[in-house]
């Protein structure tokens, strides 16, 4: 019989999808199989309707949903009607630690190493405990002994842990906008000519702000990230890497500044500025055109040509969209044909 009681959101059955995928890539699955039901999840995600609602008005509905095949299809129509996974689902997850779908929701911490902490340490099967046991560990400075971690590692688990369950620091955006706009002060002392643009939740502006995401158009980036590092009220130096440099600030504030040159610093900017649902959805579109969307440009997927922009609206101009103001970048219905 079908079940009439439970409510699946989009968001759930497209989380459910991912969790397949990441059983699947623990278990060294197909690679063309992971994809699709990665890709199935974030069409899922996106999807302006709801999938219970086309499914209780006639299940053969579910077949309209572009671009997902009738394997994964038929996975959710069980899910749908019985309230239980397939088999070949419950198959696919065994052995596997409930905790190892809950991990993975969090910033920075793949299949992989999910799968390596709950092989490595004891974990509830309650995804709230599990949290707060993965948080005393990082703490405790167990993580970083584990094969193939260490203690940078520890500290990114850590910290994206914490922003996971809101335990993190924000800030309210006034509070984040004076953070950015003395660090931006601090480089046009040097760099006078240089053009800095704050990313992300901050340039979105929203209310409250996590970490801080600076962009610079430079050509000089190798001078621009040593003087970035020797800011007088960073606290710490977490990384510094080919384009990019973070540092911790007072309060326990990261930020991040990444450099890239004059011909692709459009790219860069749209890139780190929409959420994370605004870039499935633009992707999706591109994709549909035969392009694929970077930071470093746009490519023809069929020539395998790169066009970069030195402005984000000539982005939304050639993939033929309105232009989209910053902080309409949320991933609702805001892309707009021209």
């Amino acid at each position: 019989m079908p079940s009439k009681d439970k409510l699946y959101t989009n968001i759930e059955i497209s989380q459910y999808l991912q969790d397949i995928a990441t059983a699947y890539e623990i278990k060294k699955k197909n690679f063309f199989r992971i994809n699709s039901y990665q890709n199935a999840a974030d069409i899922i995600l996106t999807y302006p309707n709801s999938v219970q609602e086309i499914w209780k008005n006639n299940p053969k509905n579910l077949d309209n949903i572009p671009s997902i095949g009738p394997h994964i299809l038929k996975k959710i129509d069980f899910l749908l009607r019985y309230n239980i996974d397939h088999p070949d689902v419950t198959k696919a997850f065994k052995g596997i630690h409930p905790s190892v779908f809950t991990f993975t929701k969090i910033n920075g911490i793949g299949p992989k190493i999910a799968y390596l902490l709950t092989r490595k340490l004891k974990f509830s099967q309650k995804p709230l405990l599990a949290l707060n046991q993965l948080i005393k560990y990082a703490q405790e400075g167990k993580i970083r002994n584990i094969s193939r971690l260490g203690q940078k590692s520890e500290q990114s688990i850590l910290k994206n842990t914490l922003v996971f369950l809101g335990k993190h620091k924000r800030l309210t955006f006034d509070e984040a906008n004076e953070i950015a706009k003395n660090i931006i002060s601090y480089m046009k002392e040097k760099f006078t000519d240089v053009e800095f643009i704050t990313l992300g939740s901050l340039r979105r502006h929203t209310t409250t702000i996590g970490d801080i995401d600076i962009a610079a158009k430079s050509e000089n980036i190798q001078d621009i990230l040593n003087y970035f590092i020797l800011y007088p009220n960073n606290i710490q130096t977490i990384s510094k890497g080919d384009k990019k440099a973070s540092i911790r600030v007072y309060k326990d504030i990261r930020v991040d500044l990444m450099v890239q040159p004059e011909k692709s610093f459009g790219s860069l900017v749209q890139h780190f500025t929409g959420s994370r649902q605004h870039n499935i959805i633009l992707r999706k579109y591109a994709q549909s055109l035969g392009l694929s969307v970077s930071e470093y440009g746009i490519k023809d997927l069929k020539t395998g040509k790169i066009h970069t922009f030195e402005n984000e609206k000539d982005i939304y101009q050639f993939l033929n969209l309105k232009y989209i103001e910053p902080e309409k970048r949320v991933g609702e219905n805001e892309l707009e044909k021209l």
